[in-house]
């Protein structure tokens, strides 16, 4: 990877390779936070700003596209992202509207979390792989995401057949949003669910398989359709 495109910046971008080595453990374990600058340039970082990062395992990437903001309240970062596991990859394309409450957390290794251009998100919103390898969660371009809404993996305990033992809970896929998805308030979207293209989902829906219909609206517990035919924008009706 080319960490810098500029000749002038090279001494530089060397010295803070440096101190990332001497002064990070998680740097020496081949963790990586890449930033995409607005003018081309790729850098590595020790944290960004509004975003707090703790990796713990090896290996993991943490990706960030500009321009991108994450909000602060009173100086103390809002967001997190906690990695413990190995191979774990994170990408956060840019947006023009503010991130407020991002939290991100991955026990297991193997994992990816993608969300797509100009997400809009407005309040706490969670994603937890739990003790998961091997998954996935993927949000699409342009969605906007209400308070308080939850992306659950990993239920962290195992449900068993009484006569075969066999576990009935292992997720058979990820979670994947498509594009232009409106998902509202108190939302949680649970393991092998897919919503397509210009659907929205609910305020208060539990959402647990997958759906292949765009352009209609998911609510209730369990979610299922109850409007066909839709499509929606950021702007407020008068």
């Amino acid at each position: 990877m080319v960490i810098c495109k500029y000749k002038g910046d090279k001494l530089l971008s060397s010295i803070k390779r440096l101190l990332l080595f001497c002064l990070c453990r998680w740097y020496r374990n081949g963790n990586r936070i890449i930033v995409h600058k607005k003018d081309g340039k790729v850098v590595e970082c020790f944290n960004y700003f509004g975003l707090s990062v703790r990796l713990k395992g090896k290996n993991s990437i943490i990706e960030i596209y500009e321009p991108i903001k994450f909000q602060r309240r009173l100086l103390v970062n809002r967001s997190h992202i906690k990695v413990e596991g190995d191979n774990n990859y994170i990408c956060i394309f840019s947006s023009c509207r503010s991130i407020h409450n991002i939290q991100a957390k991955a026990f297991g290794s193997n994992n990816k979390l993608i969300i797509g251009k100009n997400w809009y998100q407005n309040g706490f919103c969670f994603f937890d792989f739990g003790l998961l390898d091997n998954s996935n969660i993927v949000i699409g371009d342009n969605c906007m995401f209400g308070q308080d809404t939850k992306f659950m993996l990993g239920d962290y305990h195992s449900v068993l057949d009484l006569k075969t033992n066999k576990c009935l809970n292992i997720p058979r896929k990820g979670i994947n949003i498509g594009n232009h998805v409106w998902i509202a308030r108190d939302v949680r979207i649970m393991k092998n669910v897919t919503i397509p293209d210009d659907c929205i989902v609910g305020a208060g829906s539990n959402v647990t398989k997958e759906f292949s219909e765009t352009n209609c609206i998911i609510a209730g517990n369990p979610a299922r359709i109850v409007k066909n035919n839709i499509t929606w924008d950021y702007k407020n009706t008068k």
